[in-house]
C-alpha cells in the first residue's frame, strides 16, 4: 500500500488530496514539519532532507511535493489530474511552476507569521510578502478569467498545488478582493469533494 509521511495540514495534504481524487488506498504517517520524527535516522533514510512529504510506493521512495503529484497523476491517473497532449502537459507544469517559483516563498512567509506570530505578525515580513504576491497575481487573475481551473478544462495537479499554496496567505488575512478570479479558484479547490473528504477524515 502507498504510504505518505506528513500531516494533512502540511504540504503532505496536497499529496493526500491527489490520492483521494484518484481513489487510491494509502496509509498516512502523521508527522509535523521540523518535528523530532522528521529528524530521526529512520526517516532520514527515506528522505535525507528531513522535510515532508515523503511517498513510499513499493520500492519507490520519493520526496518533493510536485514530483510526487506528477508521479501519482502519471502512474495512476489515466488522464485524471493530468493531460493527454504534450502541450497540455506543459501548460499544467507552467502554471504549477509559476506559482511555485514566483509566489510560494511569500505565501509561506505569510503562513509562518500566521502560525507562529499570530496576533503580532512582523509587519515588515507581511508587507514584503504582500508586495511580492501583488507583483505576480495579476497574470494569474488573467489566466483564470472565464475558466474554472488553472489549466485545461478539468481539475489537475496544478490546481492542487497552486490552490493550496495560495490558500496560505488567505489564512494570514491577505486581501484577495482585487483578484476575484483567484479567490474563486482557491475556494473551488478548498471545497472540492476530495478535499472535503480529506478534511472530514482529519477532523474525525
Amino acid at each position: 500500500m502507498i504510504k505518505v509521511y506528513g500531516s494533512v495540514f502540511s504540504r503532505a495534504g496536497m499529496v493526500m488530496l491527489a490520492l483521494e481524487e484518484l481513489g487510491l488506498e494509502y496509509e498516512s504517517v502523521d508527522m509535523l514539519p521540523r518535528s523530532e520524527q522528521t529528524q530521526s535516522e529512520d526517516y532520514r533514510a527515506l528522505n535525507p532532507t528531513g522535510k515532508i512529504p515523503t511517498l513510499v510506493d513499493g520500492e519507490l521512495v520519493l520526496f518533493e511535493t510536485q514530483a510526487i503529484l506528477y508521479y501519482l497523476a502519471r502512474q495512476y491517473g489515466n488522464g485524471c489530474l493530468w493531460a493527454d497532449t504534450p502541450a497540455a502537459e506543459a501548460d499544467i507544469l507552467r502554471w504549477s511552476l509559476y506559482i511555485s517559483n514566483q509566489m510560494e516563498v511569500p505565501a509561506l512567509d505569510m503562513l509562518m507569521q500566521f502560525k507562529f506570530n499570530r496576533g503580532a505578525p512582523d509587519a515588515e515580513v507581511m508587507a514584503r510578502a504582500s508586495a511580492e504576491l501583488e507583483r505576480f497575481l495579476p497574470l494569474l487573475e488573467q489566466q483564470l478569467h472565464g475558466r474554472t481551473w488553472i489549466s485545461g478544462d478539468h481539475f489537475t495537479i496544478a490546481d492542487i498545488h497552486g490552490g493550496l499554496v495560495l490558500s496560505w496567505p488567505k489564512l494570514a488575512g491577505f486581501d484577495y478582493s482585487a483578484y476575484p478570479e483567484v479567490h474563486r479558484w482557491i475556494k473551488s479547490v478548498l471545497s472540492h469533494p476530495a478535499q472535503q473528504r480529506l478534511m472530514a477524515q482529519a477532523k474525525g
